[in-house]
């Protein structure tokens, strides 16, 4: 594949090359008329069993390289240029990529806000990039009106239909007469920054680099490598970035991220056949979702060759279920976060294959690309003296924090030292590492399994306890929907460990008590200690994979 230089150096000058764009640029001349993007053209997607025929609309490599830089050049008539923050607020969409890409290709920095995020989330995020334009929905920029930090955005281009006034419309931009040339950038220069959830903070905006965004690429590449005939539906918008990258066909998702429905999964399911998907990635509560859609309606998909899910803890029961319904495909489970995506991957033979069992989750091998360590539990920051690691590594195979360093780790938080201070850590050799908050260790087979969360171990009476495990066996009981395993601080115990549990629908309430009973048994065969039991209606998610728990908001949840 050809690819720009987007080789490591402690200094480089700007080049054309070192920009990102030159994935996109190089697919137009070597392929122009393969399909980039593909998608759904009516609103409504068929929500019975698997259609074949629903009406789409596509973009060649060449077309989507076109559209890119006419935009480019109309936002450059409106100012911007190279270093500009632009906000992009744009449902998944070829508008999305579109606008994305042109703001890197004039060397700016395209900001995303996930539909999902609040009102004082899109606030502090625009307070930290100080945004010279904004580009988005009418609908979006009504809701903005009310943030201050976003009211007062200089220049405002609206996507779509719309009644007021604007500075610019996007499709006006797309018939921009000369197309902008690639901007000259460096290796180190900012393309991309996209913000954590902010559940234990403040959002953060990982700086993702032009180098950076290349590293990620061939990291994936390497873990999850596609044919060239693959056609892929994601979920996750980082992995249709991954397959532009690497010239593959992209479906896009017609479901909104932002509001989970029952019918989520008959559309995907209907998308896979009629956009004849070989590979689909998918987040842990889809998978699922999907799974049992297809069992029910006796579906099955022996179109898709592989499926990638990750981004929250997947059980052995939740990859068995999907091999139900596609006996061919290779599951992959992928490990990462927001600043390094691969950590590691697992497939679903090597998962199931081992029936050894063991605490936490084994998520497979840490990634070639990656240098690591695990080290000493710690809320605080961790800071390393002239002695360097040995005052903070754990013996080999104790469980401690899994930190992370590499081309495809993400080093900083845009214009938030505080953020940097606390995540980041700088080596002897001012290599930077990148603190992943998990909890886990390495078996004798190099595997690398997580137990929790930093920020969510439990310190009971001096010992450490993992909700991980605990809500992997509370969520195998038939009675019980969604699981969690939390602290609550006590004066006796220091923490004493809670399990919260909502039950599946039609469970009768007044049995509460037999179920207590069966919870403090299976928790009690694998000697995890229960103090208390709390039953909730719905046990809160994070709002972009609605898969993770809400640690913070559950205490509140159960008055604590």
């Amino acid at each position: 594949m050809e690819r720009g230089d987007f080789s490591t150096g402690a200094a480089d000058a700007r080049a054309p090359e070192h920009n990102v764009i030159s994935f996109l640029e190089n697919h137009a001349q070597r392929i122009p008329d393969k399909i980039a993007l593909q998608w759904v053209a009516a609103v409504s997607v068929p929500e019975a069993s698997a259609s074949r025929s629903l009406a789409q609309e596509t973009l060649t490599y060449a077309q989507l390289n076109a559209a890119v830089a006419a935009v480019s050049a109309g936002l450059r008539h409106l100012g911007i240029q190279h270093g500009d923050r632009v906000i992009i607020f744009i449902p998944l969409s070829p508008d999305l990529y579109v606008a994305m890409f042109a703001v890197q290709r004039l060397g700016a920095i395209a900001v995303f806000l996930d539909s999902w995020a609040r009102k004082d989330h899109l606030g502090a995020c625009a307070a930290v990039v100080a945004p010279k334009a904004m580009i988005s929905f009418e609908k979006a920029f009504a809701l903005c009106n009310a943030v201050p930090e976003l009211a007062a955005i200089p220049l405002k281009i609206v996507v779509g239909p719309h009644q007021a006034a604007y500075t610019a419309e996007l499709s006006a931009l797309k018939n921009s007469p000369v197309p902008a040339d690639v901007a000259p950038v460096r290796r180190r220069d900012t393309a991309l920054i996209t913000f954590t959830t902010g559940s234990s903070g403040a959002p953060k905006g990982a700086d993702r680099t032009h180098r950076f965004l290349a590293a990620q690429h061939r990291a994936l590449d390497t873990e999850i490598p596609y044919l060239p005939h693959d056609r892929d539906l994601p979920v996750f918008p980082i992995f249709s970035l991954n397959n532009l990258a690497g010239g593959v066909t992209t479906i896009l998702p017609a479901i909104d991220l932002a509001a989970p429905a029952v019918t989520d999964a008959a559309v995907l399911v209907n998308q896979l056949f009629a956009g004849q998907a070989s590979c689909c990635t998918l987040s842990p509560s889809l998978f699922i979702a999907v799974a049992a859609y297809c069992r029910q309606q006796g579906i099955g998909l022996e179109c898709l060759r592989r499926v990638v899910t990750g981004g929250a803890p997947v059980s052995k029961d939740n990859v068995r279920d999907f091999q139900a319904i596609a006996p061919q495909a290779e599951i992959a489970v992928l490990y990462g976060s927001t600043e390094v995506e691969p950590i590691a991957h697992i497939t679903a033979a090597e998962m199931l294959g081992d029936e050894t069992p063991r605490p936490g989750v084994n998520v497979g091998h840490i990634s070639t690309d990656l240098m690591y360590k695990f080290i000493k539990i710690t809320r605080g920051n961790v800071v390393l003296s002239d002695a360097g690691w040995t005052a903070w590594e754990v013996a080999a195979g104790a469980c401690g924090e899994l930190v992370v360093s590499g081309e495809h780790v993400c080093e900083s938080y845009y214009n938030n030292p505080e953020a940097c201070a606390a995540v980041k850590i700088r080596d002897m050799d001012g290599r930077i590492w990148h603190r992943t908050g998990d909890v886990g260790y390495r078996d004798k087979q190099g595997r690398l399994w997580l137990v929790g969360r930093v920020h969510n171990t439990i310190v009971r009476n001096g010992e450490y306890l993992f909700p991980v495990q605990a809500e992997i066996v509370l969520k195998r009981l038939p009675f019980v929907r969604q699981a969690a395993f939390v602290g609550i601080e006590d004066a006796l115990r220091g923490e004493k460990a809670c399990a919260v549990v909502s039950l599946q629908d039609g469970m009768p309430a007044e049995k509460t008590e037999s179920y207590r009973a069966e919870m403090r048994r299976v928790l009690g065969e694998e000697q995890i200690p229960v103090d208390e039991i709390y039953f909730v209606p719905e046990i809160p998610l994070d709002p972009r994979h609605h898969s993770k728990v809400e640690y913070a908001q559950l205490r509140r949840m159960i008055g604590h």
